[in-house]
């Protein structure tokens, strides 16, 4: 092995012998361990750069979940008494009504949908009615709206309890 080393040597003497280094590859190799350097350092700044919004994040989450907003719902009787007093009547005579109804068969029910879906819109704008209240507070128009909502709910249970009686004593008149 020596001696190849020897022949190696003697024959590429001239060639490994240079008086001037190449200036332009260790500049080049100089350059590219800068480069590697800085990506390197870019690296751990986008490193501790993620970890500390994760930080940021994961505070923001358990402060937000731990402190939730006490929900304070108004309703009609804050507003006043006599509102209060006037919806306590109304919502008793619609539950009433409702209860009288709610003995309906599934076939029953089939029959007048239709009224039963409008009760559900009704019901719908009611809830938006009512959290328009707990925003804006007592305004007289959504005071109006959400009393309107319970005669209009009276006169559909009204009118489906008429339409119930009707097709009874259709039945009953078919019958004899």
């Amino acid at each position: 092995m020596k001696t190849n080393l020897e022949k190696y040597l003697k024959e590429n003497r001239l060639r490994l012998d240079a008086e001037q280094p190449d200036d332009e590859a260790i500049w080049n190799g100089i350059s590219n361990k800068i480069k590697q350097n800085k990506t390197k350092q870019l690296n751990g700044f986008w490193k501790i750069a993620a970890v500390f919004l994760f930080g940021v994040l994961i505070t923001y989450v358990v402060v937000k979940e731990t402190t939730r907003e006490k929900v304070v719902l108004i309703t009609l009787a804050d507003v006043s008494k006599e509102l209060g007093q006037q919806e306590a009547e109304l919502k008793l005579i619609a539950d009433k009504k409702w209860t009288e109804i709610s003995t309906l068969s599934d076939e029953e029910k089939t029959q007048f949908q239709f009224l039963f879906d409008e009760l559900n819109e009704l019901d719908k704008v009611y809830k938006s009615y009512e959290k328009d209240l707990n925003e804006f507070g007592g305004n007289e128009q959504i005071i109006n709206v959400l009393l309107d909502y319970y005669e209009k709910k009276i006169r559909i249970l009204n009118r489906l309890n008429l339409e119930i009686q009707k097709q009874k004593s259709h039945e009953n008149n078919v019958t004899l």
